[in-house]
């Protein structure tokens, strides 16, 4: 590194270098300190413009104005170095009266110049005139000695507004006011009507209606408050936010109220629609959590406010915009405190306290102002400004226009023949007129084109305005127009302005005469269908009763066929038994089977019998093949006790044919050791009428057929099964057969399972 670096020399000049630069980045402040109350231990704490042009200054020690009309900045200047120990200055003037010393916390003068004041240990004074040096004589009203007085306002109609650190605020009519200044005796009683607004801990502001003479708008640390001074009706205003929120001061217009709060910004109440909206900002000084508080805000015109942000620099407020311009000035560089307040005087020069410095700008210089906003990229975004049916005939009329209220226009709706249209858009840029110039947009519009199109700002008799796009030949249907803007060669913002465009299908196109043209449709077709189903539907009901009868008679046909073939088997035991000369086991036999064949005829002609007739049926049948048999097999029947068998109706011998393809095609072929189990279950509110087994299997059954000599035919099971299904064909029974063949750990069989379930029909 050579030498000069490491040299002193160079470090000097860096040091000069990099001076030079801050000095030269540094922009000379706009804003004159007028006066510090520092070295006064004073507090100022409000500013004040009489009818009078006299400008007044409340503080923690006393009553000032200001005495010099002209106010230029040379005298000014001069009048910083002439400040006494006692604050008095020729320019600057402090009202002497005893009564002030400990301050004077609000002031307001009616139409008639009569100025009031109240100060910090809750007195009242008036002076008759708004003019410098005019007598203050103590007002006595005889209100309660604990009230403590927050602020004092007069409104059109020259009526005496008084609000507490309390939920009261006290209201004295402008006759009672005329007679106590005039030192008349005022009327029997007191001089005030006291009203209270539930829940309300602190009243800061109020303000006149812009319309109606007689209605009030109070801020509160509760929201905002209504009051009718005829009536004495008192509403809370809806703000639409869930906590508390303070007021700080208010402002009316026809259209919307505007109000200032503690940690939500600015709030606008529309009166046409009841709504309410916020506008928010990012503190850009602030080093605490309160970024959106504000102490008060004034008027500076028609579409701006001044504000006094707590914590932070002073701003002007666009209502158009809705953005907070932060004025960046280089004399408040080493003053963080809070903005009190910030207002003009009578000639229009705007006075700033801000911490305990009051600050000063010349008229002359106001147009300096935008010089020191502070930058963000939230102060340019387009908007729409206008829609015109452009006709080609040269002759244009204008659909919509925001009428400087963007927010209005968000979607429009246009009939077919609307669709040539000419849509103009702006940006609010207000901010940087120097580079207004150098902007420009770009749009699309979704279902008419898909890519950006820029359009350059336009320059007209010396101004700049915005830019416009010609929509033509629209078909019906829905558009969405979208407008971006950037300055010069940046990006571009973020911020989009949208457009809704609906233009109308003819009433032939249309979804309410397509959906009334094929609801007519549906009705024509569905008439037709009616009277064709109708038809068919009797159709089938006679066809379904003549296949009900033939369904019939095919079950009364398959239990005559059921009956000779259980009797045929029967006999054919009893003929074994004689041939092998047991006379007392076929005497037991007949008997048992004389019992069944009566139980059989007398449930012939029924269709179906109880359940109980039909167990009963099944044990004579058991022990009939028990006798025949021997000791070959045993059986059991177990029925649940729970189960009412009498009042279950089932198909006539349903369960017979079962029993007697177990004894016969499983057990007998084991000659030995066999045993059949009739169980009837309740499970669930389903019958089950379980026969189980442990004969030789059905597979095996088959194959031992030829070889083991029998030739009897198991047609009963197939026939129940046919049974079964016309049952439930006729009776809507939701009957069910299952047949489990059995089988041991190793695959060999070990009997059959039948399951019978019945659920009787709802």
């Amino acid at each position: 590194m050579p030498k000069l670096f490491c040299s002193p020399l160079y470090f000097s000049l860096t040091f000069i270098i990099i001076a030079t630069s801050n000095v030269v980045a540094q922009k000379p402040p706009i804003f004159e300190r007028f006066i510090s109350f520092d070295s006064m231990q004073i507090i100022p704490y409000d500013i004040f413009t009489t009818l009078e042009d006299i400008t007044w200054l409340t503080s923690s020690n006393g009553l000032w104005h200001l005495t010099d009309r002209d106010f230029n900045l040379s005298s000014v200047k001069t009048e910083k170095k002439n400040i006494t120990k006692n604050g008095f200055t020729d320019k600057f003037f402090k009202i002497s009266n005893p009564a002030f010393e400990h301050g004077i916390r609000s002031i307001t003068q009616g139409s008639d110049s009569t100025l009031f004041i109240v100060t910090n240990k809750n007195k009242l004074f008036y002076s008759n005139s708004g003019n410098r040096g005019g007598k203050w004589n103590p007002l006595e009203l005889g209100l309660p000695g604990t009230i403590k007085i927050s602020k004092i306002w007069i409104d059109k109609n020259a009526n005496l507004f008084i609000g507490t650190k309390s939920s009261a605020f006290f209201v004295i009519n402008n006759s009672l006011i005329k007679k106590l200044v005039n030192h008349s005796k005022s009327d029997a009683g007191k001089p005030f009507k006291q009203e209270i607004l539930t829940s309300v801990n602190n009243i800061f502001s109020f303000a006149q209606d812009a319309v109606n003479s007689d209605l009030i708008w109070i801020g509160s640390d509760k929201g905002i408050f209504t009051y009718n001074t005829q009536t004495g009706e008192k509403n809370a205003v809806d703000l639409n936010v869930h906590d508390d929120i303070s007021i700080t001061d208010i402002y009316a217009n026809k259209d919307n109220i505007w109000f200032s709060t503690l940690g939500l910004g600015i709030g606008m109440y529309n009166l046409t629609f009841h709504v309410t909206q916020f506008y928010t900002f990012n503190n850009p000084q602030s080093k605490t959590s309160r970024d959106c508080q504000i102490n008060s805000f004034s008027y500076k015109s028609e579409n701006e406010f001044y504000v006094s942000v707590i914590d932070s620099l002073p701003a002007i407020f666009n209502t158009e915009s809705k953005t907070f311009y932060f004025l960046d000035d280089s004399a408040f560089k080493q003053n963080a405190n809070p903005t009190v307040v910030m207002k003009e005087d009578w000639q229009n020069n705007i006075l700033l306290i801000k911490g305990n410095i009051l600050y000063y700008l010349d008229k002359s210089k106001r147009n300096e102002l935008m010089s020191v906003v502070k930058q963000d990229s939230a102060f340019l975004f387009p908007f729409i400004k206008s829609i015109i049916y452009h006709k080609f005939d040269g002759y244009d009329y204008t659909l919509a226009t925001t009428g400087f209220k963007p927010e209005r226009l968000k979607i429009i709706n246009l009939n077919q023949d609307q669709n040539d249209i000419l849509v103009s858009f702006d940006s609010y840029d207000a901010v940087n007129f120097k580079t207004r110039e150098h902007i420009t947009f770009a749009w699309k519009v979704a279902g008419y084109n898909n890519s950006w199109n820029e359009v350059k700002r336009i320059k007209r008799n010396k101004a700049y305005s915005g830019g416009f796009v010609l929509l033509s030949d629209l078909r019906p249907g829905k558009y969405v127009l979208k407008v971006k803007v950037k300055i010069g060669e940046a990006d571009w913002r973020k911020q989009e302005a949208e457009l809704i465009i609906i233009i109308k299908s003819p009433f032939w196109q249309t979804w309410w005469f397509w959906t009334l043209s094929i609801m007519g449709l549906g009705l024509l077709i569905s008439f037709i269908i009616w009277t064709r189903v109708k038809t068919i539907k009797k159709r089938e009901k006679e066809k379904f009763a003549h296949e009900k009868q033939l369904i019939e008679l095919e079950a009364r046909a398959l239990r005559a066929q059921m009956n000779p073939h259980f009797i045929f088997n029967c006999l054919n035991s009893i003929k074994s038994l004689m041939q092998q000369q047991e006379t007392d086991k076929g005497i037991n036999y007949l008997t048992t089977f004389s019992k069944l064949i009566r139980t059989l005829l007398n449930n012939a002609d029924k269709k179906e019998i109880s359940l109980y007739d039909e167990i009963e049926t099944c044990i004579y049948y058991l022990q009939l093949e028990a006798l025949r048999f021997d000791a070959k097999f045993s059986y059991t029947v177990n029925v649940d006790e729970n189960i009412d068998l009498k009042s279950i109706q089932v198909p006539a011998l349903i369960i017979q044919p079962f029993l007697e393809n177990a004894i016969w095609h499983g057990i007998v072929p084991r000659n030995t050791g066999g045993h059949v189990s009739l169980n009837v279950l309740n499970k669930d509110g389903v019958i089950e009428i379980v026969i189980d087994d442990n004969g030789i299997g059905r597979e095996s059954s088959k194959q031992n057929k030829s070889g083991s000599g029998l030739t009897h035919q198991s047609k009963g099971v197939n026939l129940t099964q046919n049974r079964l299904e016309l049952n439930n064909l006729l009776q809507q029974r939701q009957a069910e057969l299952k047949i489990i063949d059995k089988k041991d750990e190793n695959g060999l069989a070990t009997g059959t399972i039948v399951i019978l379930s019945l659920k009787e029909s709802e």
